[in-house]
């Protein structure tokens, strides 16, 4: 039996940030991030679906980044894989899948698909057209006839049941998220009335000779087909000639050419006979006592239709009070029974057509009901009435303060017969009201006003849930009406008296300083000796308003790097924030770019120029919400390509520093030699004078001259001096262990600007706090090769080492594995601000280091006492932050001091 042991060892490399699947626009900027928490002697490249990414000038690798100019929707599809490979151990580690889903747009003609061409649309029953705009995601189309948008919006048109109102310029227009655009190419559609007859075959003249035969052939097309005439001399040709003759094909056969058939030759018409529908029925109301007439116009026919009025089926005489003439009906003048349906006429030899007319004679409206004065309790339906009788039935229309009346809102109903309902009284009801009837013949109106009988309420009933400000001057207002004047009260739910500083006048509750003690549930009472009485139920709760300590700023980042934006706000119950972008709250999940910080802060990591925008910070707890807005814009970080006048003067450049550096060498070799001819001399001249006899011995240490000191003193000390750094060596080594984190569990959001040891800047750390999966943090990187920069990064490792203070920064974490170094110390944003002071001003002002772990730029910031600090120490805050350097105490003294405060002060 054998036994196969299996050792996989986990890869050293880690992407600390990999490259993320993305939307761009086609033509326009994107980048690809990859970034790897690993040795320096990385390479990069990226790989597209398996092939390596050459470098052009549209897409080039850029650091670790791959950077588009301008996405290419046919170059840039598919799989994206940044690769990094190690120069020294040769490992390689591949990133997963990222791809870009490239949004685009692009302009196309209109084409007809139905029928095949432009001659079949006489004939076509359908026409189908088709809009050639594509894009990614599918756009969404619109179409237009002669620039008028249809209630089309698939990119495939369909016109059915045909008509000469579809003629017209056909476009088409389409939109996505890459933008809109119109067609290039549009398309122009003639339809013909298919029932108008149309010559598809004249006759044309001719000349035979006598007793010959000759032909003439004409044919209409129309739906229906139409029935064709010949006329000669304006006389229908009948088959009844023995010369003519007349055959189903709608042609004129002349069978034997006579001197009195000649005149043919210019006398042959062929017509079509037709004869068109008219119009719909209409409607005409005529005052009584007055003159009218209406025209009856002939429909389009052939020959040129006959027309006349009748009523009941006769016709209407020439003559009398109403008669016709010329196809006009005509009144003189109107009477009452004259209301009825009439008939016009029209035909010729196709057949015959009618239209009605209905003729109503309007009479004046009188008075059924009048509407009266009304009294309507509020919150109770109303009425008023406003009835009348006319021929036709009058038009009632109600009216409030000169508007008219309509039922939209469902605050009224109107009735046929005129009533006016008012469904749900109230008290700005109380209004005058008139009805207006009117007809053809007249009209007739009112007047009533509605009273209110109010009822006993709340104006506006409290709100149940209210906030006081603490230690301020506030007060509850309750406001009640009714048909009289209301008597307002406010109690104690519980019972209990109110406080002596809280008084009651006209319904408001008053508390002169508002304390812990003034919340709970109170009672305001309103009360009528005609309608009783109301009760409205207040929950006080005391706390104090949001005030915002950090707002945000205007802030300007360039594309794929982070944004912070600032905003921390104060209140009691401590505020939640959240933030809002066009209209829109943020979402701040584990996957999202968005992320919240518990102090209220948003980090936006790889930022895109649709970022771009104006931010608000919301906060609020229950006594109020505040909201502050700042803008952020992101830019594309520019891109200069070297042109050759700049690499030669980057060769002129490295010409005159290698110059530089050998004056600089041969001017250092001169001076060690002059040193240590100096030191031979001076050596024997000391040996000189010892000989000579007799002088106190001096040592030179270190380049200063120690004078009355024995050799076994100086030894003795040089000895101390060795052994010390032995020990706090190890005492390093072993705070060092306890505080050692991972670099992997570091996540940069965004650099702070560089110090004294090197780059600070902002980040997230992974399980840092046991209470917390992730913690923000500041850390500072050791990136100085200088011996005394490196003590004294590791004097202020030992310092933090040792505090340990509610009111002191802490020391989380050491990262020291490999290069640079890093501490990482706990972030507030005050910390935050005190360093942007401190890069900012490095060159410029003395800055004070005190206990507190505060770097402040003295003469410009002063930060007040706090609440029961003991004197002695505000003492030793502002001798801290004296001007002259002189004047600050040194650690041990403040390390004195601090020691000596008394075991009950809170320091």
């Amino acid at each position: 039996m054998s036994l196969e042991v299996f050792i996989i060892q986990a890869s050293s490399l880690q992407f600390s940030e990999e490259p993320q699947s993305q939307d761009a626009l086609h033509g326009r900027s994107a980048i690809l991030r990859c970034e790897l928490s690993g040795p320096e002697d990385m390479r990069f490249w990226w790989t597209q679906d398996g092939r390596r990414v050459q470098d052009s000038n549209r897409r080039f690798q850029e650091g670790s980044n791959l950077k588009f100019t301008a996405v290419d929707r046919h170059a840039d599809t598919g799989s994206f894989q940044c690769v990094a490979s190690s120069s020294s151990t040769g490992e390689t580690v591949t990133s997963a899948n990222a791809s870009i889903n490239i949004k685009w747009l692009e302009r196309g003609p209109i084409t007809m698909n139905e029928p095949a061409s432009e001659a079949e649309l006489e004939e076509a029953e359908r026409i189908v057209l088709q809009c050639h705009i594509d894009g990614h995601p599918r756009p969404s189309s619109k179409w237009f006839k002669d620039g008028a948008q249809l209630d089309r919006k698939d990119r495939i048109l369909t016109l059915t049941n045909l008509s000469t109102g579809d003629s017209g310029i056909y476009s088409c227009c389409a939109q996505n998220a890459a933008g809109k655009v119109c067609s290039n190419h549009n398309i122009t559609l003639n339809i013909f009335d298919k029932s108008v007859p149309r010559v598809l075959v004249a006759p044309v003249d001719q000349v035979v000779l006598r007793n010959e035969e000759a032909v003439f052939h004409c044919q209409f097309r129309a739906k229906p087909p139409p029935l064709i005439e010949w006329f000669h001399d304006a006389e229908p040709v009948l088959n009844k000639s023995r010369t003519v003759c007349l055959i189903p094909s709608s042609s004129l056969f002349a069978l034997r050419v006579s001197k009195r058939s000649a005149h043919l030759q210019a006398a042959v018409v062929c017509v079509s006979v037709e004869i068109a529908d008219m119009g719909e029925r209409l409607w005409r109301v005529f005052s009584a006592g007055r003159g009218e007439r209406v025209r009856c116009d002939p429909p389009r026919g052939q020959p040129e239709p006959q027309v006349w009025w009748e009523r009941a089926g006769a016709r209407v005489a020439s003559e009398g009070r109403v008669h016709q003439r010329d196809g006009d009906l005509i009144f003189s003048p109107t009477d009452r029974s004259d209301s009825g349906v009439y008939t016009c006429v029209a035909r010729n030899t196709a057949g015959q057509k009618q239209q009605e007319l209905v003729v109503t004679v309007a009479t004046s409206p009188e008075w059924i009901v009048q509407p009266q004065d009304t009294h309507v309790e509020e919150g109770q339906p109303g009425f008023l009435h406003c009835h009348a009788r006319s021929t036709p039935e009058p038009r009632v229309t109600w009216y409030r303060k000169s508007v008219p009346i309509t039922e939209e809102g469902s605050r009224y109903k109107l009735f046929s017969n005129g009533t006016l309902r008012i469904n749900s009284a109230e008290v700005n009801d109380a209004q005058t009201y008139s009805c207006v009837c009117v007809t053809q013949a007249g009209s007739l109106s009112a007047h009533a006003r509605i009273h209110i009988l109010e009822k006993l309420k709340f104006t506006p009933v409290p709100q149940p849930s209210q906030c006081l400000q603490l230690d301020r001057e506030s007060s509850v207002s309750c406001v009640a009406k009714a048909r009289e004047t209301p008597i307002m009260h406010w109690s104690r739910a519980d019972g209990a008296d109110l406080p002596s500083h809280a008084s009651q006048m006209n319904g408001a509750l008053r508390f002169s300083t508002v304390t812990r003690a003034d919340g709970g549930n109170y009672t305001c009472v309103a009360s009528s000796s005609v309608q009783g009485e109301i009760r409205a139920h207040v929950h006080l709760t005391v706390g104090v308003h949001v005030e915002f300590k950090l707002e945000p700023e205007q802030t300007t980042v360039y594309q794929g790097h982070t944004a912070v934006l600032h905003c921390q706000a104060s209140g009691d119950p401590q505020p939640y924030v959240q933030w809002m972008l066009k209209d829109k709250l943020l979402s701040s999940s584990s996957s999202s770019r968005f992320q919240k910080m518990p102090n209220g802060s948003l980090v936006i990591s790889n930022v895109t120029t649709e970022d771009t925008g104006v931010y608000t910070c919301i906060a609020g707890n229950t006594c109020n919400i505040r909201d502050t807005a700042a803008q952020l814009y992101v830019v594309e970080k520019p891109v200069h390509p070297r042109s050759e006048d700049e690499d030669k003067s980057q060769f002129k450049m490295f010409q005159t520093i290698a110059l530089s550096v050998a004056v600089a060498v041969a001017y250092i070799i001169a001076v060690l030699g002059l040193m240590f001819y100096c030191k031979q001399r001076r050596k024997s001249k000391r040996l000189q004078k010892n000989r000579a006899g007799g002088e106190p011995e001096t040592e030179c240490l270190n380049g200063v001259q120690l004078n009355g000191h024995r050799v076994s003193e100086i030894h003795e000390e040089v000895a101390l001096s060795s052994m010390r750094p032995s020990a706090d060596s190890e005492k390093q080594q072993s705070c060092g262990d306890e505080l050692h984190f991972p670099r992997a569990h570091l996540q940069t959001i965004t650099s702070l600007g560089r110090g004294v040891f090197g780059e600070v800047f902002l980040a997230k750390a992974r399980a840092i706090e046991e209470t917390e999966p992730e913690t923000l943090v500041l850390v500072k990187s050791l990136e100085s090769r200088e011996e005394t920069h490196r003590s004294e990064f590791r004097r202020e490792l030992e310092m933090f080492s040792k505090l340990n203070h509610a009111h002191v920064v802490r020391l989380l974490g050491i990262c020291r594995e490999t290069q640079p170094h890093y501490m990482i110390l706990e972030y507030v944003d005050l910390v935050l601000n005190t360093f942007k002071c401190f890069i900012n001003s490095m060159q410029q002002s003395r800055l004070c280091l005190n206990v507190f772990g505060l770097c402040l730029q003295a003469g410009t910031l002063r930060l007040s006492p706090p609440v029961n600090c003991p004197a002695h120490v505000c003492s030793l805050m502002s001798h801290c932050w004296a001007s002259s350097p002189k004047e600050r105490p040194t650690f041990s003294e403040i390390l004195q001091i601090l020691t000596d405060s008394p075991a009950d002060t809170k320091v």
